[in-house]
């Protein structure tokens, strides 16, 4: 079977160049990018479904709940809008008692600005695709639909059931709401695919990720007469206490990084600033979110959280003006680390699939990156597996792009698995 597979993916390279081509070239921007105009994910599941239905599948669409992260027990966003952002679902039964797989891969990608090739070409060249969300995660779309053709194409006998997810606002701080609410809507299996993964690499758990914003108040004024408490000022006495938390946490966890990503305050030089803003992430382990949960707080960063601002008000205590008027820090989100173990009995059948196929030995590895595929590890005990042909480093790129080879040495790998999780 492994040779007559790896023939049928090597056959349909053109075709999958050309399904990702023309998924680069619809616009999927989530609209938080930040860009102007942003077309949401719309157009890309339009195009998905009835490539699904032609495939067989019965296919099914649905709007995130506006509730879904206070559903799931997540900090996220406020004010995300969901309407006419659908999730697309499509779904093959096979009958008999077999497993339910899923495919999980997100529709919507990062803004374009400040790409230097330009964004929705899907040109090829020097054996790549090149345009925003190749890499990151068009190409695993691509690649889980063409694993399931190929399957469908042997003619084996199947059981179970197979769930192949086109998910929206993984991006732009969305904290994986898409995914969330596959999952509330019923859609858990025995194992999960999510093809949004590093360069064919077994990945098996991410870090946790804080999102905090911090304003602090100053007092606008006239810069010429003296007058007002400059936001900027009482701004960098802040960032001693972020500095101070960053330098505490880095020394006893070096890959829980602390980055301040956005420092803006003033409107003119003429005018004292009257505020300040700052925008911060905050990486934690699975460890700490499990010592969470075993002291009652939920698989979370809370005691991060709590840690975080304990610090900043001693720092803030020294000032007058701060003790006055302390900062005001608002938790944008916290999106949960997992960790899947390895001896896990789908990871073994990935990994002996992935040697036997490819005549080599994955990389298995953990990000401290985020990865949506937190959720249905971690809030719906199913094993979860990250395992995608995205180039290493250059997800949100200027220049994304990816390998075609990779495509197809990731098609062979997925279609053999599901063959084998699901022959009957």
């Amino acid at each position: 079977m492994i040779d007559r597979v790896r023939e049928m993916a090597q056959e349909r390279q053109d075709q999958i160049v050309a399904r990702l081509q023309d998924l680069v070239r619809i616009d999927t921007r989530n609209p938080y990018s930040g860009d102007a105009d942003c077309a949401g994910e719309l157009a890309g599941q339009d195009y998905l479904e009835p490539v699904l239905q032609e495939m067989g599948a019965d296919t099914t669409r649905f709007d995130c709940p506006d509730d879904i992260y206070e559903r799931m027990g997540v900090i996220g966003p406020e004010g995300r809008e969901f309407a006419g952002r659908p999730v697309l679902v499509g779904e093959w039964d096979f009958g008999g008692d077999g497993p339910r797989v899923i495919i999980n891969g997100h529709m919507d990608t990062v803004g374009t600005d400040g790409m230097t090739i330009e964004p929705f070409s899907g040109e090829v060249r020097e054996g790549c695709v090149w345009g925003r969300g190749t890499s990151d995660c068009k190409g695993g779309l691509t690649v889980g639909l063409e694993a399931i053709r190929i399957l469908l194409e042997l003619g084996l006998p199947l059981a179970g059931s197979l769930v192949f997810e086109s998910v929206v606002d993984e991006e732009c701080s969305g904290s994986g709401a898409g995914t969330m609410a596959c999952l509330d809507a019923g859609y858990t299996g025995d194992v999960a695919l999510f093809v949004d993964g590093n360069s064919l690499a077994m990945t098996l758990g991410c870090g946790g990720c804080l999102t905090a914003d911090l304003n602090v108040t100053g007092k606008m004024g006239h810069a010429a007469r003296g007058s007002g408490v400059s936001g900027i000022e009482k701004g960098l006495l802040v960032k001693r206490g972020i500095d101070a938390f960053k330098l505490e946490r880095e020394t006893a966890r070096p890959n829980c990084r602390v980055n301040l990503g956005i420092f803006n305050s003033g409107v003119h030089a003429a005018v004292v600033p009257g505020s300040a803003y700052m925008s911060m992430n905050i990486v934690y382990d699975v460890e700490e979110a499990e010592q969470a949960r075993a002291d009652g707080r939920g698989w979370s960063g809370a005691p991060i959280r709590e840690r975080f601002e304990q610090v900043i008000r001693e720092h803030e205590a020294d000032d007058e003006w701060l003790r006055e008027h302390p900062s005001e820090i608002t938790w944008v989100k916290d999106l949960i680390p997992f960790e899947q173990d390895s001896a896990d009995p789908w990871v073994v059948k990935m990994e002996e699939t992935y040697r036997e196929v490819l005549g080599e030995a994955p990389v298995v590895d953990k990000m401290m990156a985020w990865s949506d595929a937190a959720f249905p590890s971690a809030l719906g005990g199913i094993s979860t597996i990250l395992m995608g042909p995205s180039l290493s480093g250059e997800a949100h790129g200027p220049v994304e792009h990816i390998v075609i080879e990779d495509m197809v040495r990731c098609t062979e790998v997925l279609a053999v698995f599901l063959a084998r999780a699901l022959c009957s």
